[in-house]
């Protein structure tokens, strides 16, 4: 499996805003048509819409912060890694939503190995 890598433009945040926000979307799109009375494997609607509002967080959390002297951000984003702990801990009753936490610490722990080394 590969590991995720920055956007063309070198940058992780705009990496990680990019797939958090598409994720938040896929998951609106998964809810409203479940909600018309589709039918699809995988989380319900109310499931994905807190997923959704989880990734929304996670986007919120990532473009609040500032870039580091580098311009990457990873010492910022290395930061919310506590917090990101907290709110997976926090959802530990509903699995789907405590893995976007998680998954948003993978991907962070990930990026800051592969652009610092």
């Amino acid at each position: 499996m590969a590991l995720p890598t920055a956007d063309e433009t070198g940058d992780p945040r705009a990496y990680l805003l990019d797939r958090f926000r598409t994720d938040a979307q896929t998951l609106r799109e998964r809810m409203l048509a479940l909600e018309a009375g589709g039918s699809r494997p995988g989380p319900d609607a109310a499931t994905s819409r807190a997923m959704a509002a989880a990734c929304d967080a996670v986007v919120d959390l990532i473009a609040g912060l500032p870039p580091d002297g580098r311009g990457t951000g990873l010492t910022a984003l290395r930061d919310l890694l506590p917090g990101l702990q907290t709110l997976s801990e926090h959802h530990a009753a509903q699995p789907a939503v405590r893995a976007v936490y998680a998954g948003a610490m993978t991907r962070i722990r990930d990026l800051i190995a592969t652009t610092d080394g």
